[in-house]
């Protein structure tokens, strides 16, 4: 309830008709128009070069190819070069959702104050009761589950797993493979 009423006296206090955070952006934006430089097709069309880049932004249609302005409402240093260049202002084409008027409509509804836990009517037929206890079918494991990479007790002796391991040959004595995948060996019967 505090932090409702704190965010909206911050809001009340905005000098601007935009939020500080579409404020800031623009602002950012427009350091980097700086390094633009802009290209008019006589209709509603720029052609803006960033560098080697090239975007194309249509002022009617609030878009941009780099996709910034349609993402977030806000338009991208290219949109932002092109309403320069027909002497608008960058801040009237943010979209209304970073308004203050939308902002002071989320907090125009106040929370109500409520009485502290003690003193709610819980019914019998809502409290919470812990879930039933089934007796699961078969005879339950008494072994903990076991890493992959934990040793295992193969006959009688615990040993860790074998994967990993080179194979030493035992016909040509070379490492990599076994007897049975040994080239040297003509005919092997098991």
């Amino acid at each position: 309830m505090k932090l409702l009423k704190d965010r909206e006296k911050e809001c009340r206090n905005w000098r601007d008709g935009i939020s500080p955070y579409a404020k800031d952006l623009l602002t950012d934006y427009r350091e980097i128009t700086q390094g633009c430089e802009i290209h008019f097709n006589g209709d509603f069309g720029y052609e803006v070069h960033e560098g080697e880049d090239k975007h194309t932004v249509n002022l009617q249609l609030k878009r941009c190819t780099c996709r910034v302005w349609d993402l977030t409402g806000i338009p991208c240093s290219h949109a932002i070069k092109a309403l320069i260049y027909q002497k608008k202002n960058p801040m009237s084409e943010v979209h209304w959702w970073y308004s203050k008027e939308a902002y002071m409509l989320v907090y125009m509804h106040k929370l109500q104050p409520v009485r502290g836990e003690n003193f709610w009517k819980v019914k019998p037929e809502h409290v919470m009761e812990p879930p039933e206890l089934y007796k699961m079918v078969g005879r339950p494991k008494l072994k903990r589950k076991r890493e992959k990479d934990e040793a295992r007790k193969r006959e009688g002796a615990w040993s860790s797993s074998r994967k990993g391991l080179l194979m030493t040959c035992g016909y040509c004595c070379n490492r990599g493979h076994n007897i049975r995948t040994c080239p040297l060996v003509k005919y092997c019967y098991f």
